[in-house]
C-alpha cells in the first residue's frame, strides 16, 4: 500500500515538482518512450486524456490506461498515476464511444432531480473506473448565466441560472461520483459567466462586487466544498472584486479566498494554460510560475512537456517559487492519492463491467423529466403520424465552442423518430447556423413536401437565419402542424413560439434526448 508520509520524507525536489504536472500526448495504446525514462526517474505525476486524441473508445482507454499503470513499479517509490479526462456529459463526454451519453447539464438542471444527478455520478464513475481514471474535470458548478444584465447563454454545460439548483445537481453528481472511489472536480472557481467572450481566446474581467460573486456564483461551490469536493479547477478570468490584476488561475488573493474564506482542504488545478487567455498575455512558462505561486497543486499546460520539472526547479533555485510552496502541493497530491487508494481498496478489484442498459435508462429518464413544453398543452398530445409524410429540418449538431464533443455523436431525427415510433415515410435535411438564401429555399421545400414538420435549432437567437427558414416554412404552409425544438438554447424557443405550433426546450443534442421528445410528442408503435 503506498504510504504518502513515507514517500514524502524520501522524494528529492524534482521528484515532488513532477507530482504536480498533467503530462499530455497524442497516441492510443501507450505513452510515449520518453514518458517511460520520466517515470523511471519518479519524474511523471500523472495525464490529462482529451477525446481525439488519446480517446477512441471506452475499452480502448481501459487497455491503454492498464499499459500506463503497469510502468509504475518501474519507478522508485511507486507513487500511483493521476488518469484524468473530462466526461461531464452532454455536449462534453471525452469517452463518447461505449459510455453512456447523458443529456447534459441543463437538462438535468431543467429536471431539478437531486437523486437523478446523484444516480448520474454514480454511473459515470463506474464507467471512468473501468476505463482506468482516477480523477474527473466535472460537474460544471458555474451559474447559466448574468441574469442582471440578460447575457446570452451560450453554452449548456450549466445546470441552471438558479444558483440554489446549480449548488444541488453539483453537489449530488459528486455525492455520487465520490462515493464510487473517483475524484471529482468542480470547475470554473470562483464561476464562468456566459458571455461573448471565451477564454479560449481571450480573457473576460468580471465587474461585479464580492456581494454579488458570493449571492450568485460562488454559491455552488461553498456547497460543493461543504459536501466534501475533492478537488477544484479555476477560471481564466479577472474578478476584480477578489484580484484587479490577475486571472483567478494566476491570482494568490482568488486562491487564499479559496482556501482561508470558503476553508477548501482539496486539490486546486489549472484549466489548461494554453489557453489564449493566459498564454497571449504570460506565455507559457511566465504562466506556470505564476499558477505555481499562487497556490495551484495541479498544473494543466498541454504546451508544456518534459521540460516542466526542470524549469520549476530553475525557479526554485533562483527563489522565483519557493521550495515550501512545491512541498505543500505535492504533499497534498501525495495525501490524495494515498486516499483514493484506499477509497478504491475497499471497492474490490476495481469495475469488471458496465450495466450500459441500466445508463440508458437512467439518461433516458433525465432526458424525459428535463423536457420544457415552452408552448402547446399536454393535452394536445400526442400526435398520431398514420398516412402524414414528416419533415425533419434537423440544426446541425456539430461543435460550437471549443468545449464541444458533439460533432463526434451519431446523430438521424429520422433514425430516432423510426425508431420511437417506427414511421417510414420521413424526409430530413441538415441545417446550416448560416443557412444561405438558397439553403433556405431548399429547406422551405422540405416543410412543402410534408404533413408534419419538425424543426430544430442551435443558437438562432444568435444565428437568426434559422429563424428564417421556419418563417418560409410557416408562409408557405400555413395550416400544417410545426413541431419546433430549441435543442441547445431555451432562448430560442421565444423566437420559435411565433411560426410553431408545439416548441419544446430539451437543454441539449443526444440521442436519448431526442427519443423522450418523440415519445412524448408522437403516438408510438
Amino acid at each position: 500500500m503506498f504510504i504518502a508520509d513515507q514517500v514524502f520524507e524520501q522524494m528529492t525536489l524534482k521528484e515532488k515538482i513532477a507530482q504536480m504536472f498533467l503530462q499530455y500526448y497524442q497516441g492510443y495504446d501507450k505513452m510515449p518512450e520518453k514518458f517511460v525514462e520520466m517515470n523511471r526517474k519518479d519524474q511523471l505525476g500523472g495525464f490529462i486524456f482529451f477525446s481525439g486524441n488519446n480517446v477512441k473508445s471506452l475499452h480502448q482507454l481501459k487497455t491503454m490506461t492498464e499499459e500506463i499503470n503497469s510502468n509504475i513499479m518501474e519507478s522508485k517509490h511507486h507513487i500511483p498515476f493521476w488518469l484524468t479526462i473530462d466526461q461531464e456529459g452532454g455536449q462534453l463526454t471525452a469517452i463518447f464511444n461505449g459510455t453512456t451519453i447523458f443529456p447534459g447539464n441543463m437538462t438535468l438542471g431543467f429536471a431539478n432531480d437531486k437523486d437523478l444527478a446523484k444516480q448520474q455520478g454514480h454511473h459515470v464513475a463506474q464507467e471512468l473506473r473501468y476505463a482506468g481514471i482516477n480523477l474527473c474535470y466535472a460537474p460544471v458548478l458555474d451559474v447559466d448565466y448574468d441574469a442582471q444584465f440578460g447575457i446570452p447563454i451560450v453554452d449548456n454545460r450549466r445546470y441552471s441560472t438558479d444558483p440554489q439548483v446549480v449548488a444541488d445537481m453539483g453537489s449530488a453528481f459528486i455525492n455520487g461520483m465520490q462515493a464510487e472511489g473517483l475524484y471529482a472536480c468542480g470547475k470554473h472557481f470562483p464561476g464562468m459567466r456566459i458571455t461573448e467572450v471565451d477564454t479560449h481566446f481571450q480573457v473576460d474581467r468580471n465587474p461585479e462586487p464580492i456581494e454579488r460573486l458570493e449571492s450568485v456564483e460562488i454559491v455552488p461551490f461553498k456547497q460543493a466544498i461543504e459536501k466534501g469536493l475533492n478537488c477544484i479547477m479555476t477560471h481564466h478570468g479577472i474578478f476584480e472584486a477578489l484580484d484587479p490584476d490577475l486571472p483567478a488561475s494566476l491570482s494568490p488573493k482568488v486562491i487564499g479566498y479559496l482556501r482561508e474564506k470558503l476553508g477548501f482542504k482539496g486539490l486546486v488545478v489549472t484549466d489548461d494554460l494554453v489557453m489564449k487567455a493566459i498564454l497571449n498575455e504570460y506565455g507559457e512558462k511566465e504562466s506556470i510560475k505564476l499558477a505555481i505561486n499562487a497556490g495551484s497543486d495541479l498544473i494543466i499546460s498541454t504546451c508544456a512537456s518534459d521540460w516542466f520539472v526542470d524549469y520549476v526547479d530553475k525557479c526554485v533555485q533562483t527563489g522565483e517559487i519557493s521550495e515550501q510552496r512545491i512541498n505543500d502541493a505535492a504533499y497534498r497530491i501525495l495525501k490524495a492519492k494515498e486516499q483514493l487508494g484506499k477509497e478504491q481498496s475497499t471497492k474490490g478489484e476495481g469495475i469488471k463491467t458496465i450495466d450500459h442498459q441500466a445508463g440508458k435508462k437512467l439518461s433516458k429518464d433525465i432526458a424525459k423529466k428535463g423536457i420544457v413544453l415552452h408552448k402547446g398543452q399536454d393535452t394536445d398530445l400526442p400526435i398520431a403520424l398514420e398516412n402524414k409524410k414528416v419533415g425533419i429540418v434537423f440544426g446541425n449538431p456539430a461543435r460550437l465552442v471549443m468545449s464541444d464533443a458533439t460533432n463526434l455523436y451519431d446523430l438521424s431525427l429520422k433514425d430516432i423518430l423510426k425508431k420511437v415510433t417506427g414511421h417510414e415515410e420521413v424526409k430530413e435535411a441538415i441545417m446550416p447556423w448560416h443557412p444561405t438564401d438558397e439553403e433556405i429555399i431548399s429547406l422551405t421545400d422540405v416543410g412543402i413536401i410534408s404533413d408534419l414538420i419538425i424543426f430544430s435549432t442551435v443558437n438562432a437567437y444568435r444565428f437568426t437565419r434559422q429563424i428564417d427558414v421556419l418563417k418560409e416554412i410557416r408562409a408557405y404552409c400555413p395550416n400544417k402542424t410545426i413541431i419546433a425544438i430549441a435543442s441547445r438554447s431555451p432562448m430560442d424557443a421565444k423566437l420559435l413560439s411565433e411560426y410553431a405550433d408545439i416548441v419544446i426546450v430539451t437543454g441539449g443534442i443526444i440521442e436519448s434526448t431526442f427519443e423522450a421528445v418523440f415519445e412524448k410528442v408522437f403516438r408510438g408503435r
